[in-house]
């Protein structure tokens, strides 16, 4: 079993937020929305900038040690009609702690996060990707729909499950 902490994540951190964010959209191209070239030009600068979120956004990071290995985003609605949810992006874990714990650790901080705020969380996964859905559903997420052809990658079109969490049912 491997040791992690899951926390927010903190000014000083940008660095290693981009150095993940970066990989994770290198070895996992149907898990985002961006690609590696829609992120590749901005810096560490741009990343401490993604981190210093006003409550109730935040990025919550998984560390292994001193090593940030997972990370996920959670940004509210802001307008009057909507602001009781919000959605969970950027979700990823680095492979090898994958079946550690860690992405159900991270994802449960989120839920538990959005949950002190009475939010909902909304989350979109490719429909395909069979881990990431079992993590989600095992939770208590629970499909509302499927969006077809979501996401072009490579000249492939990959539908996305629609998912949400509420307290309570």
């Amino acid at each position: 079993m491997r040791d992690f902490v899951v926390r927010k994540l903190v000014p000083g951190e940008g660095a290693a937020y981009r150095r993940l964010r970066l990989a994770a959209l290198e070895n996992a191209p149907l898990a985002f929305s961006s690609s590696p070239e829609d992120e590749a030009h901005l810096g560490d600068a741009d990343f401490e900038a993604r981190i210093s979120l006003a409550e109730p956004d935040a990025v919550f990071g998984v560390f292994g040690g001193a090593e940030l290995v997972g990370v996920a985003t959670f940004i509210a609605e802001k307008r009057r009609k909507t602001r009781h949810k919000g959605a969970m992006y950027g979700v990823y874990v680095d492979p090898e702690w994958r079946g550690t714990g860690a992405a159900q650790a991270l994802v449960r901080q989120v839920i538990d996060h959005a949950s002190e705020h009475g939010l909902a969380v909304h989350a979109h996964v490719i429909a395909d990707n069979a881990p990431a859905l079992r993590l989600y559903l095992s939770l208590g997420f629970v499909s509302y729909g499927v969006e077809p052809r979501a996401l072009l990658v490579d000249g492939v079109f990959y539908d996305e499950q629609l998912l949400i969490y509420q307290r309570g049912g």
